[in-house]
């Protein structure tokens, strides 16, 4: 049986859902956030080779001390530029100095087991956005390397060599990959957000023109009228009575055209419902597949469309136990065609479909459009509501605020 409350209900029940589901959202995306700030401390593993060596061999008491004293330098400079000072170059200038004097002390102590640490030069070099400053520091390491060689220590082999180099130019290069990647992320989101606040002021400065083209003449036409009227009420009242009937008329003209401009501003668009019922569905463990036409829709088209897809993916998430729903939007037979189908399996066992009134609702806004609606059940369940290509113009009835009201 698919039941539904009231349109104001349903839509409400709908914000409630979204409401619930932007905490865990922000969750996730703190989590994501928190994980990429973190990973770069795992790499910090790789001083599990240098410290082993250093621990496989003994040491006097100042090599001891000042190893330790070199080893926290390292960590801390480490953390400094991955945690908190990220893009100061002096700081990760300094860090690849602090890398390299770590290397050459290291070389008496543990031998080329401290070419690790120029692989971290190398990763510290290449987080910044100049790709000549990584050049220039990936040919310190190379020199790093061969220069013990060229002074007269033990030379290191062709195979670790180039182990070490080819390290050395995969860190450098992801580093300054993912920091040109993390700048563009940021200008993106700048950007995003900066039309987002454009396009907020735009609509705000929209509806404001729209509310004083409205209002501003009619309420400034109701208080001359209204004060004509005052003034001829002891002179002339027959005139008095015309003039405060012609107020009335006004006033419910004036009232038409709020509630048409208030059902403008409420619908927000059938390409915007359909994002929000893919988040919606998404955060329920339900997959959309989509498949829609380009259309040219009339306003009150596409206000029904949008108002059947809401309910449609309400009573999917409060009833239907499903894991797909698919979504076609097109045209068919002379008809624009919207169709909304899941494969769930809460409405098996059931031989009649009792419409509740979000149901009804349903029916009455297709219908006021001049369209058709119908239920069909079968591997689940698909709502369909067809609309003529070119609607005639619905009788005008009187709706009551409320229901106006509580469909926001």
């Amino acid at each position: 049986m698919i039941t539904s409350d009231t349109p104001g209900t349903l839509t409400t029940e709908v914000n409630r859902s979204q409401h619930r589901d932007e905490p865990s959202q922000q969750s996730r995306e703190r989590g994501q956030r928190r994980f990429w700030l973190f990973f770069p401390l795992v790499w910090l593993g790789y001083l599990f080779f240098p410290v082993r060596s250093f621990l496989g061999h003994p040491h006097n008491v100042a090599e001891t001390l000042m190893s330790i004293l070199g080893l926290l330098l390292f960590l801390g400079v480490w953390v400094g530029i991955y945690l908190f000072k990220r893009e100061q170059v002096r700081l990760l200038l300094g860090g690849f100095a602090v890398c390299l004097l770590l290397y050459a002390a290291g070389l008496k102590v543990i031998g080329y087991d401290s070419a690790t640490f120029l692989v971290y030069a190398a990763a510290l070099i290449g987080f910044q956005g100049s790709l000549r400053l990584a050049g220039g520091g990936l040919l310190l390491v190379a020199a790093a390397l061969l220069t013990p060689g060229w002074l007269g220590y033990s030379r290191l082999g062709t195979t670790d060599l180039i182990q070490i180099m080819v390290l050395s130019c995969v860190a450098l290069y992801g580093n300054h990959a993912g920091y040109r990647q993390n700048v563009a992320t940021v200008r993106l989101a700048r950007v995003q957000a900066e039309k987002e606040k454009l396009a907020a002021d735009a609509e705000r400065e929209r509806i404001a023109r729209d509310l004083h083209d409205l209002l501003g003449h009619t309420l400034s036409l109701i208080v001359l009228k209204s004060e004509l009227a005052g003034k001829l009420a002891e002179r002339d009242p027959a005139r008095a009575l015309e003039e405060i009937r012609e107020v009335e008329r006004i006033a419910r003209g004036a009232l038409g055209e709020v509630r048409s401009a208030v059902s403008g501003y409420r619908g927000s668009g059938l390409s915007a419902e359909l994002a929000r019922s893919k988040l919606a569905l998404t955060t329920a463990g339900v997959r959309l597949e989509l498949d829609a036409e380009p259309l040219v829709l009339s306003p009150q088209t596409e206000y029904a469309m949008e108002m059947v897809l809401r309910e449609a993916v309400t009573n999917v998430m409060r009833h239907a136990r499903a894991r797909v729903v698919t979504v076609s939007i097109g045209r068919q037979a002379g008809s624009y065609v919207l169709q909304v189908h899941d494969d769930g399996a809460g409405h098996e066992g059931e031989k009649d479909i009792t419409e509740g009134s979000g149901l009804t609702s349903m029916r009455e806004r297709v219908r006021a459009a001049g369209g058709q609606f119908s239920l069909e059940r079968g591997h689940g369940m698909t709502v369909r509501a067809s609309f003529p290509t070119r609607p005639e113009t619905p009788e005008v009835t009187e709706t009551p605020v409320t229901a106006l009201t509580g469909m926001v």
